[in-house]
């Protein structure tokens, strides 16, 4: 009896050390995680910001010697000649700013060298304001002569801020910044990455910047901690009950306080019976100051499985000093030893041998929303009927029968989609195959790869823009062509028409005017048409001065009285060289037995017909 007792008390402290190392090591993967977390945050939030360097940076080389120039024009003039060339610039660079702040911008001004606003494109008619004495940043740009990027509040708005300074003849002449508030930001970064994310600032650092107005106009208190603000419109982006879940995230006077450190941090909350990681990053102003925060949350469910495999660890270890003591059936170690293998994972696991399965770990279940292999195998069968037919992936391989085979005999990635039904959205897994001793059985493991997958596209979209004109390109217009006339066939939808057209006599605009009033014709008559075109429409450069454009529900006769509107439109406009400008289109209509070659054959001989019919005219197909 004693020995039973020496055992007894032996396994006791056993369980207890082994549940306190399980702890700590639940404690170490939990705080990998969130500094794993936290700066991939980081790095999220500066990666999106891509598209706005971009923009920011081709403005610059299309405008930075018209723009110095124009600066260095307006030293010592009198108040009514710098009124004209503010008038001047104001014209010349609307169609820009506009383009810009369909992408977002939100403001664009111009200032001299001595650091007064000579121009600013969202509020004209408030200028001549000296920006020094309220910006930093402005005094650094004025001090140091160089680009400057970073946050800063303004008189009328905050955020990231694009500063250029402009020389003429190697002389500093002022600058210029382009300004992308936080809702803009946030937009992107919803868009790439999906997410719930938020910007907060301090509201000491906005009263003696930002007009009044202003800030009762487009801000609001965050209520946990009260020294900071957030715009309406970013928190408006996901809805009323928003601002509600954020202050119920930072409830509590402890965070308020790690929030007047100025360091990023992240936390755990539980509501409502959820897991939700948050991470704060620190933002700084472009002089180093204290900015605000940037907020991402998000249910992070790698830290939920922490939790059910330590709580598993624990049962586990438990069962098996039990195990020791009771001396139970080996039939039933193996079983819990191949249970504690593959609920210890967190990509999907199952065992089967192509038609049964055998098993399948806890993420699974949830995944598929059942309780257990055998409900999932009444519910659907294979789990090879769930995958989604899509190039490039494993489908249905002859009904379920031998996917396995076809997976293990392919000498290429094994990727697979199937349906989240926690989430309500299609996933991308890779599939790893390996051999479960000598039994035939395979070990699967179905690893989520979405959010990589979702980056290649993102860098995929980038590559199908004209970044001339901020239209799609050609490429881009063949695979939107292909999807229409798939459509057509498969689904016998309404008609799409097809137009063509091209600038008249483009060749002699180059040789005249050069290359570069040639590319701002180009932009100008992209922006001009897109802000015609219905937002069902489809507007690609085809390549040099030729267009394309797809719109569907638009029979022959809509389109081309749509294409007659668009010729007037343009032989109105003034594009900045003498005798005007004037474009040639082509009409027809989709049929369901075109090809992407025939359909662009058939349009392109009715654009070549209204050339040889003498120009600015529209051939419709008969």
């Amino acid at each position: 009896m004693k020995d039973i007792y020496r055992y007894g008390i032996l396994l006791f402290l056993v369980f207890v050390v082994g549940t306190a190392f399980f702890r700590y090591q639940m404690g170490v993967q939990i705080d990998g995680i969130r500094k794993e977390a936290l700066e991939n945050t980081r790095k999220q939030f500066f990666a999106s910001q891509s598209a706005f360097d971009k923009l920011s940076q081709n403005f610059y080389n299309d405008y930075n010697d018209y723009l110095a120039r124009m600066l260095y024009m307006i030293r010592g003039e009198k108040d009514g000649e710098r009124e004209a060339l503010r008038e001047e610039l104001l014209t010349r660079l609307y169609p820009a700013y506009h383009s810009a702040t369909l992408f977002g911008l939100n403001q664009f001004q111009v200032y001299d060298g001595s650091g007064r606003s000579f121009l600013r494109f969202h509020y004209s008619d408030y200028r001549d304001d000296d920006l020094k004495a309220v910006r930093p940043a402005v005094r650094k740009l004025i001090r140091e002569k160089r680009f400057l990027k970073g946050f800063e509040v303004g008189r009328f708005v905050d955020g990231l801020r694009y500063l250029y300074p402009l020389f003429y003849d190697g002389e500093f002449v002022g600058g210029y910044e382009w300004v992308w508030n936080h809702e803009t930001l946030i937009r992107e970064l919803r868009r790439i990455y999906g997410g719930r994310y938020g910007i907060i600032v301090r509201s000491s650092g906005m009263r003696h910047i930002v007009l009044p107005r202003e800030i009762r106009r487009h801000y609001a208190r965050f209520v946990p901690c009260s020294d900071f603000l957030y715009h309406k419109s970013a928190f408006g982006i996901y809805g009323p009950d928003f601002v509600g879940f954020m202050n119920r995230l930072f409830d509590g006077k402890g965070l308020c306080r790690a929030l007047e450190k100025d360091e990023s941090f992240s936390f755990l909350r539980e509501l409502d019976g959820r897991e939700y990681l948050v991470k704060v990053v620190a933002l700084k102003t472009i002089t180093g100051k204290p900015y605000g925060y940037f907020i991402s949350v998000s249910e992070e469910e790698r830290i939920a499985q922490i939790y059910r495999l330590f709580l598993i660890e624990v049962v586990l270890l438990l069962l098996g000093l039990l195990l020791i003591f009771l001396l139970l059936y080996r039939s039933y170690r193996d079983r819990m030893f191949v249970r504690t293998l593959i609920d210890s994972q967190k990509d999907i696991v199952i065992l089967t041998n192509g038609i049964r399965l055998t098993d399948a770990n806890r993420t699974f279940l949830e995944f598929f929303d059942v309780k257990s292999p055998e409900e999932f195998v009444d519910r659907y069968g294979c789990i090879c009927n769930l995958f989604i037919e899509e190039k490039g992936f494993v489908g249905r391989v002859n009904d379920g029968k031998d996917w396995l085979e076809y997976m293990r005999d392919n000498d290429r990635e094994n990727r697979v989609i199937m349906f989240d039904r926690r989430r309500g959205e299609e996933r991308i897994f890779m599939v790893s195959l390996n051999r479960f001793d000598n039994t035939g059985l395979y070990v699967i493991s179905f690893r989520d790869i979405t959010e990589l997958e979702r980056e290649k596209r993102h860098f995929k979209i980038e590559s199908m823009m004209d970044h001339l004109t901020a239209l799609y390109n050609k490429r881009s217009f063949e695979h939107f062509l292909k999807d229409r006339l798939e459509d057509l066939r498969r689904f016998k939808r309404g008609e799409v028409a097809l137009v063509m057209f091209d600038i008249d006599h483009f060749k002699q605009i180059n040789d005249r005017f050069g290359h570069r009033t040639g590319d701002e014709v180009l932009r100008h008559l992209a922006a001009l048409v897109q802000s015609k075109m219905r937002q069902s429409d489809f507007l690609a450069r085809w390549g040099g001065e030729e267009f394309m454009m797809i719109m569907e529900g638009s029979g022959l006769e809509g389109a081309c009285r749509k294409a007659e509107m668009l010729r007037e439109l343009i032989e109105a406009e003034d594009f900045g060289i003498p005798g005007g400008l004037t474009c040639s289109f082509g009409v027809t209509v989709l049929r369901p037995d075109d090809t992407i070659e025939t359909a662009q054959e058939r349009v392109d001989q009715l654009l070549y017909r209204a050339k040889n019919g003498g120009r600015n005219r529209v051939v419709c197909e008969a």
